[in-house]
């Protein structure tokens, strides 16, 4: 999804939830990890955004205890010397002069989400090569949003401003004063004017998403053209599916497991019945799978005879995606289904069910292929356009992230494991 794509920007605003959920908790307690939250470089998506403030509470709620993580003074050492970092640039990314506080935020925090330490860094010289390449690729892939609002003239509203002042009054307010809000900020690596910068990006973010990626923008596909991609059979098609999994004939031998199954959803019996199956030796499960396959054999054989495919979905399916979306899934050829069930999918015809189609990974598989649904598509259209815009919006990212420049200045090049801190 577009959004997923460019959820490097929304990875900025971690902060932001992070340090109004340690000010509603306990002002006094710092969110020493709030910078810690994404667990790549390159992307993250807003389900970690929101996993993140969400441990960031749990940890101030229950660390009242433990003793306080403190945070060294930032500085910069060169060389031995010690460097005023009051108006040092960095670096500059495509253009945009990257400050000694906003390169240390990115330090930190790209650092801990490549799961590194100093003492890591110290000891070995390619772990710190490896971290100053993953903070390039992260200010490149971030000030993707600032290039495409420059290049398309979209700039801050009035509307966008105040949001931000208000994020920030409503931050500062869950702290006791303004000591402990600087204190929550200097834990998170962060000092305000940083910190104002990266809700700045992240108010144009979704400025750009909004006039560029969705609601028929520059990069989003029109809805009048898309109803029209959606007919073509050669480009979409609606199926549903039965799923017997090869782990569905596994006997389920843990007592707790048993007396629970009968009240468990879809997903978590499939869960349990995997887990049985992967408990047996090699023997077995080729046992269990012949035992699934004589299952799928008997329900095709139901579904070619006219039995209504709906009921034999509910009776014997096995994927909870058929109970989330019993209208079927609409695929396309980059659809991310197992290339097995995309090639079937669209070989059959309307209303024609396959036989047997088998994943080495899944089981088998019994596909009927449907008409498409137009007013189904009325009603999803702006979230079926997200997905089928999403490879071509995903290249442009990736082309764009290539070509921004990055300079380095004669700090960055001269940078040691102990330089920052």
């Amino acid at each position: 999804m577009i959004k997923k794509i460019f959820a490097a920007i929304l990875a900025l605003t971690i902060t932001v939830t992070a340090l109004t959920s340690c000010g509603n908790a306990d002002s006094s307690q710092s969110g020493a990890e709030t910078s810690s939250s994404s667990a790549e470089p390159a992307e993250s998506s807003t389900e970690s955004i929101d996993a993140s403030a969400s441990d960031s509470t749990a940890e101030s709620q229950t660390s009242e205890s433990a003793p306080e993580v403190t945070v060294p003074e930032a500085s910069l050492t060169i060389d031995g010397e010690k460097i005023d970092t009051s108006k040092l640039v960095m670096c500059t990314v495509d253009g945009n002069d990257i400050d000694f506080d906003m390169f240390r935020y990115y330090y930190f925090y790209v650092m801990t989400g490549m799961g590194l330490t100093a003492e890591t860094l110290a000891s070995n010289e390619d772990a710190f090569t490896q971290l100053k390449t993953a903070i390039i690729t992260q200010f490149k892939r971030d000030y993707t949003t600032v290039h495409l609002a420059k290049e398309n003239g979209i700039t801050l509203t009035e509307e966008s401003k105040k949001n931000i002042e208000d994020k920030l009054k409503t931050i500062k307010e869950n702290y006791e004063d303004d000591a402990a809000y600087q204190k929550a900020l200097k834990m998170s690596y962060l000092t305000e004017e940083t910190y104002t910068k990266m809700l700045e990006i992240a108010e144009l973010y979704t400025l750009v998403e909004s006039q560029l990626l969705t609601n028929e923008g520059k990069y989003a596909t029109k809805k009048d053209e898309f109803k029209k991609i959606v007919k073509d059979n050669s480009k979409y098609s609606r199926v549903v599916h039965i799923l017997i999994p090869y782990y569905s004939q596994a006997e389920i031998t843990d007592e707790d497991t048993k007396s629970s199954y009968e009240s468990m959803s879809l997903a978590q019996k499939g869960n349990a019945k995997q887990n049985a199956y992967e408990a047996l030796s090699d023997e077995e499960k080729e046992k269990v799978k012949e035992a699934a396959k004589k299952v799928a054999e008997e329900v095709l054989k139901k579904a070619k005879d006219g039995e209504d495919f709906s009921k034999l979905i509910t009776e014997y399916g096995w994927d909870p995606g058929m109970e989330t979306q019993p209208d079927g899934y609409y695929i396309n050829k980059n659809t991310s289904f197992f290339q097995e069930f995309k090639d079937k999918s669209f070989e059959l015809k309307e209303n024609e069910i396959s036989d047997l189609v088998e994943n080495s990974t899944y089981g088998w598989f019994i596909i009927k292929r449907l008409p498409v649904d137009m007013d189904y598509v009325e009603k999803n259209i702006e979230n079926m356009i997200l997905e089928y815009d999403s490879p071509t919006i995903n290249k442009m990212f990736n082309e764009l992230v290539e070509s921004l420049e990055f300079k380095g200045s004669d700090y960055f090049e001269k940078l040691k494991p102990d330089s920052i801190t």
